[in-house]
């Protein structure tokens, strides 16, 4: 079998030095050193570019869905991408985003410590990888233990829910698509998108997405200049407070401007009154998916010069989740 391992820096990229994790070029290849598959897996690497996944821009999005398209006309058999985990899951959406329809397996690694850290999940995050390739499932995935415990999950990346304050464990709406107990994979159910995609989208340099939290005694003071859309995150029960003068304010400052305001999270079925206001409002909900999978989908659709109201309620690669 022959993989390839795409490089991009990342915390399972770096070694401590004065105090400070720094990224390390001969680190990456311990990786494919000490895990375990060197009798039995071939290993191609590539390195596109290095970046802490911090600074993260459209430059390494744009670089990293080239990368990936000129490896799949290799004769690799799957592609496993090292990433950086504050940013993991918006390329990891950027990447099912173009090739959700892959006929080759892609997935995602990361770790929350560097390689040579004994609470490391580095390693565990590639064994999973490799065998998840073995299944030959092909997709877009990421694979990911949680600290603390003794499967790693294999999810779908628009499937992913932004990390919790002070945490790097992921979780998803839902079920993790696959798991792993040692070597050993378990499918839980379901396919993996089988939707067209997008292909490579050259994403533009600023989003132009105004993304506002949801808290109590906002003033939506907020400017929307050269803002083409703006996504409210709402409550975790998908609620906003629809009785605010000031977010009526905005709302109509930004229809004013022909700004779209969406929100995301929305659930299907019985729902708390106060949504009944955001058609007066002006606020548009999507279809029920995650705030990062929204998020990427309407830069494509401002990069790709797209209606972003009508683009985001399009589904791409199966990212609208039944509650």
């Amino acid at each position: 079998m022959k993989i390839a391992v795409i490089f991009t820096g990342g915390t399972i990229g770096t070694v401590v030095k004065d105090g400070w994790m720094v990224s390390e070029g001969n680190t990456r290849y311990r990786l494919l050193e000490n895990s375990g598959y060197s009798n039995e897996v071939e290993f191609v690497t590539y390195t596109p570019y290095t970046v802490l996944s911090e600074n993260l821009t459209a430059k390494q999005l744009n670089m990293l869905q080239k990368e990936v398209e000129g490896v799949l006309k290799t004769d690799c058999d799957g592609i496993i991408i090292t990433h950086g985990t504050d940013t993991l899951q918006y390329s990891a959406v950027a990447v099912e985003y173009a090739f959700c329809n892959s006929k080759k397996p892609i997935v995602f690694v990361s770790a929350a410590y560097p390689l040579d850290d004994e609470r490391t999940n580095g390693y565990s995050n590639f064994i999973g990888a490799v065998e998840f390739i073995k299944r030959k499932i092909n997709g877009v995935f990421v694979s990911y233990r949680n600290c603390g415990q003794d499967i790693t999950n294999i999810h779908i990346p628009t499937r992913l829910l932004q990390h919790s304050e002070c945490s790097g464990d992921l979780y998803c709406i839902g079920q993790p698509f696959a798991f792993l107990d040692g070597r050993s994979v378990t499918v839980n159910g379901g396919e993996a998108s089988e939707t067209k995609g997008l292909g490579i989208v050259e994403y533009t340099p600023n989003s132009h997405i105004l993304t506002v939290d949801s808290r109590p005694g906002d003033a939506f003071v907020y400017s929307l200049d050269g803002v083409s859309a703006v996504i409210i995150k709402p409550y975790h029960s998908a609620t906003l407070n629809t009785e605010s003068s000031e977010l009526a304010s905005f709302c109509r400052r930004a229809r004013e401007r022909n700004v779209p305001v969406l929100t995301v999270n929305v659930r299907p079925g019985v729902t708390y009154e106060s949504v009944k206001a955001f058609e007066k409002l002006g606020i548009i909900p999507l279809p029920y998916s995650t705030y990062i999978s929204a998020y990427m989908k309407i830069w494509a659709a401002i990069s790709l010069c797209e209606n972003v109201t009508a683009f985001a309620k399009k589904e791409i690669a199966g990212e609208f989740a039944v509650n």
